[in-house]
């Protein structure tokens, strides 16, 4: 969460400032923007952001797969149409309906972490392995990343830099073939123990991932003055 604080009881006083809460963090790595994450509910955080300081009007937002508020902030005006002064949007991803919108649109996307896992079939997996983690994973790209600024002298965010480094590490062993006489019982041809079964390496990736990813998107009107670096 963020927290929302006014300076005294002045309608006029300068605009709501963001300040740190510890559910959130920054979108960018940088600690500036306007845009945090968090894995608070919408609800939720509009229900705190409201008690906290009570807006003018809170008006129901529906983008796509995302749902949540909008608090608006008019700075005393007692026009309820006028132009908010300042305002906070709080998203929430709806995973159900997101993974069946990407499973219609883009199926690419819920497959693309995976891909590392499935060259693992036929070495000691099954297919039926390999379809029972990703259900219990697939939601891993219903989720929102930090972007890291120095991503390659680019940008890029946290799930994208993980599979990358995890790739890196599994290409290390990918002209061995597994030899194992069980699931995970095994060793890999050169005899390194199991504790380089790339197999076991992806799902240590997915849960990485899985721990990095957010459900919901907080944005404000205008960038906090105070840069967020937690």
């Amino acid at each position: 969460m963020v927290m929302l604080i006014c300076g005294g009881y002045h309608t006029n006083a300068q605009r709501i400032e963001l300040v740190p809460y510890p559910d959130a963090v920054s979108y960018n790595q940088s600690g500036l923007g306007n845009l945090y994450l968090s894995n608070t509910d919408a609800r939720t955080l509009m229900e705190y952001f409201a008690n906290e300081n009570m807006p003018d009007k809170i008006i129901p937002v529906k983008e796509g797969y995302y749902s949540g508020y909008r608090l608006c902030y008019t700075m005393g005006k007692d026009d309820p149409y006028s132009e908010s002064k300042d305002w906070i949007q709080i998203l929430t991803i709806d995973t159900d309906a997101a993974l069946d919108y990407m499973a219609r649109n883009t199926p690419e996307a819920l497959e693309l972490p995976f891909e590392g896992l499935k060259a693992c079939v036929g070495h000691g997996y099954t297919q039926e392995d390999y379809n029972q983690v990703v259900n219990c994973y697939r939601h891993i790209s219903c989720r929102i990343y930090r972007q890291l600024s120095t991503f390659y002298e680019g940008e890029g965010d946290e799930m994208t830099a993980l599979l990358q480094s995890y790739r890196s590490h599994n290409d290390a062993f990918s002209g061995e073939m597994y030899a194992v006489s069980g699931k995970g019982g095994g060793s890999l041809g050169s005899g390194k123990s199991a504790v380089n079964d790339p197999w076991k390496e992806w799902i240590n990736c997915f849960k990485e991932i899985e721990s990095r990813g957010y459900i919901t998107l907080i944005e404000i009107n205008e960038p906090s003055a105070i840069p967020f670096m937690e």
